[in-house]
Formats: C-alpha cells, structure tokens, sequence
C-alpha cells in the first residue's frame, strides 16, 4: 500500500494504533452499547407517541429489527478491528517523484525510512494494526486511485529544483572572494570603460552577441572582452596573483635574475584556465555550496553548448555574491561622499530603486518553497488525526452507513491533495517553460534578477495560490457532495422502515376492526 510522503509511513500506523486504543476504551467502558440502548428507546417511545392503539407493538419491533440490523453491520465492518484486514508496516512504501537531484529516489519503507522518521522521532510503530474492513478497503482504494492518476499524469521538467539549487550557489572562500574582486577591478572594469567608451561594432562582436546575448559584455566573463583583441588578452592585473607562476617571457617588468613570487596571469587566461582560472574555481565553489549545481544546469539545459553552460553557472554564482571594488584610493576619489554617508545614500537608493518589487518576489518564492516543504506534512497529521477519532465518529453517529460513506470520503479527500498538488505542479513548470522558452534566458533569470522579478512574482503567486487554492476547491466539492449522499442514504434508510411502519398500522386497524366487531356482539 502507497503513501505520499515519509511522514504518512508512520502516521499511519500510528492513526490506526490510536484507533485501537480508544476503541477498546469505549468498549472496557460501555459506551460502545449506549447507541443499542438509544435504537431500542427511540422505536418504543416514537411510535408508542404518535401510533395508534394496536400499532404500537408491530411498529416498534420492526422498525427495531431494521435499525439494529443495521447497527450490528456497521460495527463489523467499520467499528471493530478485524484481524482479516491487517495493516502491516511492510507493505507501506512511499517513493517520491524524481528530481533533478534524484532523478532515481529509492523507496522508503517502515524499516528504510530514508528520513529520520522511524529513528529518532515517531518511533515504536506498531508492525501490524488491526483495522476494520471498511477503512482497509477505503485505503487500500484511495492508495490504488491516486497511485495510477498520478502515473498517468505527464512528467515534466523540474525547473523549481533548479530555482532553488540557484539560490544557494555562492562563493563560501573569502580567498576566492578576494580573487573575483580583484579580477573585477583590474580586469573587467577597465575592459567595459575600453569596450564602452570605443563602442566597437565589428562582424566578430556582432556575431559574439547574436551567440551569447545582447548583456553579455555586462558581466566578468564576457566573450566580448574573452575573443576579442585588445581586451582580455592584453590586460594583466597590477599585482602578483597567488597561484599563477611566473613567467619570464610575460612577466617583462621583472628582474629575470630576482624573480617574484608568482606573476601576473592575462585576464584571458586568468579568467579561462582549466586548472586554476577564476570559471572553474566558481564551478567548483558552486558545485561545493549547492550541491553539484553545474550537473544541475547540465539537465535543464541539455542542448547548449558547454561553454554557455559554463557561463551560466559562474552568472549565477557571481549574480548571489556580487564581486566589490577592491581599490580604496579609487573609491575614495570616484565618489561623492564616503563613511556613514555614502553608506546611508546607497541603502537610500537601492531601496528606492528595487525594493517592492525584489521584496515582493523574494517573500512570494520563501513562503511557495516553505508551503511546498509544509503540504504533505499537513496531510500526514490530519490523515493521523482522521483515523485515531474514527471510533468517536462511529459510535455518536449511532451507527449509521451514512457516516461510513461521509467517513469514507473524508479520508478520500485528504489522500487525494497528493494529486491536486502533481497537478499543480504540473501547472507551474509548464508556465515557467512558457514564460521562459529560451532556455538561455531561464538560466540566466539569477543574473539579472531586476528584469525578472515581475515574471517570478506571478509565477510565485500562480503556484502558491494552486497548491493552496485547488485543496481547497476539491474539498469544498466534497463536502457538498458528502451532505448530499448522507441525507440520500439517510431517506433510503427511511424506505426501508415505511413498510414495516405501514404494516404495523394496517395490523392494528385489523385488530381493532376485531375487538369492535366483538363488542357490538
């Protein structure tokens, strides 16, 4: 038997555990019988108040001998644990959908919970419960229904993991930190002054931004500043770069006889080298703090070239810890105002600039990611919560089948929330994929977040108004639904009680027809 989520292997034995328990306290205490008591009360005082003389009698048994019946059926099947129907902890399973980082989860079981459920929190699970028959069969419906709908259902590419992996990408090594500063002042600003004050407009340059976009010269690694002459390949940084031997053949404005410690590396080769270049240390460093992200770019953007997938790694690392100037001379004779001021006048003018709408967007994709993560918990505990009360339910419903079939959609319901959010789901990465058809410009949605913070907003609002929103729906759809088929049930109960009602009534008439022929004699 399927569940949908680590939690519900445990809740589950756990629910029907404290079914047992609370069943066998009302049967030690009696109040399992005060609903026989109150059939036998209710059909000898309604008809004794509202029958006619001779009726009484018949009415009362039949109408007796119907609800009873009735009353013994639906404590076999829905009141009393039956050792026919166990609930065995090896046959849960719970497997969860692939993702980018799982693309092959394992299943988790009771015995293999893949989580520290079962270890070192909901421990001492029953290994088997015994459940009644009604409840094993609903479960074992429900399990089965959304198991095959959410087979069914097409898979689709899984762009919030890839949304989430971005977000924690970021440069952990102040060394490395350093590094990337250093390159963006004696590299790249130098390289965007050159490139912006001559504004080049050469076929190679057209032809590098027709491949890599209109921004590519707004970011360290440009191609623009890589491939073209008198950029990248000319520049060197002012100072020795730890790391990069020197060269005597480069490295001119050294003493050949009194050589540096280490020399100063192109901004080319500073930046491209497959070793101990600024790219790989990022794809590394990314790799280290979001858990093999360059593999995760790799999968959602299989058909581009290495190179641009290389490129987007180390954006979007770069895009989460921004590099900063490195020069305070230079600071200091660029600004306007420095110290508290300066600071105050920065804060002042970022907020201004982006902060309703970043806001917005960031605490729209903290509260999405916190929902999803909350979801199937939620369900685990209400579903435990269903299940251990049922027994409360059964008796104060004095045993009634409407309460079996409002019981059984109750349970239904809450189960089935695991395929409204597939759905949903499967909502949100199709309108991410339409939102974003270029692939090229999905990656880079974190390295320039500014103009995109609008599109992620409505696809944080759309998502979580689903997940939240669809529940809801199906729920209210099956609350209306469940009063109407409880009063259906409650009427056809009636049917079967009018005929005993209007036999008692025409067998009083009889005898009363007798008596009054008998007494006229």
């Amino acid at each position: 038997m399927t569940v949908d989520s680590y939690l519900e292997l445990f809740t589950t034995l756990f629910g029907w555990a404290f079914y047992g328990i609370l069943w066998d306290a009302l049967v030690g205490t009696g109040i399992v019988f005060l609903p026989f008591l109150g059939i036998l009360i209710d059909n000898w005082r309604e008809p004794a108040e509202g029958g006619e003389f001779g009726t009484v009698t018949g009415l009362s048994l039949r109408r007796m001998e119907i609800e009873l019946f009735i009353a013994l059926l639906v404590v076999v099947l829905a009141g009393q644990p039956a050792a026919l129907t166990p609930l065995n902890a090896g046959t849960l399973s719970y497997t969860p959908p692939p993702t980018l980082i799982n693309p092959t989860p394992a299943t988790a079981t009771v015995a293999a919970s893949q989580s520290t459920y079962g270890t070192t929190g909901f421990t001492g699970s029953p290994a088997t419960v015994n459940i009644p028959v009604w409840w094993y069969a609903v479960l074992a419906m429900t399990s089965g229904l959304n198991h095959a709908v959410i087979e069914g259902l097409p898979t689709t590419a899984d762009m919030r993991t890839y949304e989430q992996q971005a977000r924690l990408a970021t440069i952990a090594d102040p060394r490395l930190r350093q590094e990337i500063s250093d390159f963006f002042s004696q590299c790249y600003i130098p390289a965007r002054s050159k490139y912006q004050a001559e504004r080049p407009a050469t076929a190679s340059i057209s032809a590098l931004l027709g491949t890599y976009g209109p921004d590519d010269p707004d970011w360290m690694g440009s191609h623009v500043y890589r491939d073209t002459p008198g950029f990248y390949d000319t520049l060197r940084p002012a100072m020795q770069i730890t790391g990069w031997a020197y060269n005597a053949a480069r490295d001119t404005e050294y003493d050949p006889a009194a050589p540096p410690s280490w020399g100063k590396p192109y901004c080319k080769q500073w930046w491209e080298d497959s070793t101990i270049g600024l790219r790989e240390k990022l794809i590394n460093e990314a790799d280290a703090t979001s858990a093999g992200f360059s593999g995760l770019v790799v999968a959602v953007a299989p058909a581009l070239a290495s190179e641009q997938q290389n490129d987007a790694v180390a954006r979007t690392v770069l895009t989460n810890s921004p590099p900063s100037w490195s020069n305070n001379d230079l600071v200091a004779n660029n600004s306007g105002s420095t110290g508290l001021l300066s600071t105050a006048e920065n804060f002042i003018k970022g907020g201004l600039a982006g902060g309703g709408v970043v806001s917005a967007s960031a605490l729209f994709s903290v509260t999405m990611t916190a929902v999803l993560q909350a979801l199937p918990m939620v369900q685990a505990v209400l579903l435990l919560g269903v299940y251990a009360l049922l027994p409360m339910v059964v008796v104060l419903s004095r045993y009634s089948i409407s309460m079996m079939v409002i019981g059984a959609m109750a349970i239904f319901t809450v189960k089935f929330w695991s395929v409204l959010w597939y759905l949903a789901m499967w909502v949100d990465q199709n309108l991410i994929q339409s939102m974003y058809p270029d692939v090229n410009v999905f990656l880079q949605i974190f390295a320039n977040p500014g103009e995109h913070d609008m599109k992620r907003l409505l696809l944080n609002m759309i998502t979580t108004s689903l997940y939240l929103g669809l529940p809801l729906l199906w729920s209210g759809m099956m609350a209306w639904a469940g009063l109407h088929v409880g009063r259906s049930i409650n009427s056809v109960q009636g049917e079967f009680t009018r005929p005993a009602q209007d036999a008692g009534r025409q067998g009083g008439g009889i005898g009363k027809a007798v008596v009054t022929k008998g007494a006229k004699r």
